[in-house]
């Protein structure tokens, strides 16, 4: 017994033609469309304020035919940066961390805009991990891109101080280009590298480091 179809076959072969049968959701983030940033660097803070000078930076989430999405859920994920340590307490009230997974998130506004200044640093001397982009960046869950990290506290401790220029010194006399020291993000260690971290020193905005790192 043939069983009967619940519409009829020239309304299933409309739906079809005109890809009604299959819809593709609108509000799905576009990766092309939004904007991220290549690379994210971490910074520390100074009289309990985040050095956003150094550190700032802005994600746009828009959608398939790029309009901004508002109230959407952005994700900054440091998982698979074994040698970066995120500072539990961001001093930003509207920023949510999730230690044992560790990621920041933050929502965007009705131009679908939010801004990051991520505190945190490095795991210290001999512990690079990191040599291509690894920070997930998520919109609502849609993978949105996968950049690089830096940090300026290399050492993860007493803000950034001498013991980081140390270590930034022995990260580039590695030979290896370590993710972490490539504080502008041209994929090699060098001098314009150390100019960078010699300006936040100097700045003073970077002084204190996280009071408790998520692992």
């Amino acid at each position: 017994m043939t069983r009967a179809l619940s519409l009829p076959l020239t309304t299933l072969v409309l739906l079809v033609l005109t890809g009604q049968a299959a819809p593709v959701r609108a509000d799905v983030p576009s990766p092309s469309n939004s904007t991220t940033p290549t690379l994210v660097r971490l910074v520390g803070s100074s009289a309990n304020a985040p050095d956003a000078p150094a550190g700032s930076f802005i994600v746009v989430v828009r959608g398939l035919t790029n309009d901004p999405k508002n109230g959407a859920s952005v994700v900054v994920d440091f998982s698979q940066c074994p040698d970066a340590a995120i500072c539990a307490d961001q001093l930003d009230p509207s920023a949510l961390v999730n230690c044992a997974a560790k990621y920041v998130r933050k929502f965007t506004n009705a131009v679908g805009e939010v801004s990051f200044t991520l505190l945190g640093g490095s795991t210290g001397p001999g512990l690079a991990a990191s040599t291509s982009p690894a920070v997930r960046i998520f919109g609502n869950g849609t993978l949105l891109r996968i950049a690089t990290f830096a940090a300026f506290d290399l050492d993860g401790s007493g803000g950034v101080g001498a013991n980081d220029l140390s270590v930034w010194l022995a990260d580039f006399g590695s030979g290896v280009d370590w993710a972490r020291s490539d504080y502008d993000g041209s994929g090699t260690v060098g001098a314009s590298d150390l100019s960078e971290w010699l300006a936040v020193f100097g700045a003073g905005t970077s002084t204190q480091s996280c009071t408790i790192s998520c692992p």
